[in-house]
């Protein structure tokens, strides 16, 4: 019960802040940025909250049947500029997969020295040195 709360409390604070400072970002996406800085602070999320996140995961794909109903709908009858959206979105993901992509490899590259060693067993666990060869 407290998480539904939580999450409301996120999304009215988000969509508040949206409203009165008239910001072209979502009230919702505000409000998850503000329970992802919380969790991110705290560094765990809490019993009580973590049901609630996952009953919202469960019955994620319902809350996007409204695009696919129209989506649906501009299909028969597209508008004339649809195709300047449809070019700008393909760039966006393009944009955003080379960006993962780079966040990933240095990420890989900064954490990559303490995995290449993970498999290789310690020297205080074989009793040698490197220095010593068989």
């Amino acid at each position: 019960m407290w998480g539904f709360v939580f999450f409301a409390a996120l999304y009215l604070t988000g969509d508040y802040l949206s409203t009165r400072f008239a910001l072209t970002i979502p009230g919702s996406v505000i409000g998850l940025g503000m329970a992802l800085g919380i969790f991110a602070l705290r560094g765990k999320v809490d019993a009580q909250i973590k049901p609630a996140g996952d009953l919202l995961l469960r019955y994620l794909p319902i809350l996007l049947v409204p695009v696919g109903v129209g989506v649906i709908k501009i299909v028969d009858a597209p508008p004339p500029g649809l195709w300047r959206l449809e070019v700008v979105l393909i760039i966006a993901l393009v944009a955003g997969v080379l960006g993962a992509a780079k966040i990933a490899e240095a990420l890989l590259a900064f954490g990559g020295k303490s995995i290449a060693t993970a498999g290789q067993p310690s020297q205080a666990a074989t009793g040698r040195h490197p220095e010593s060869a068989e």
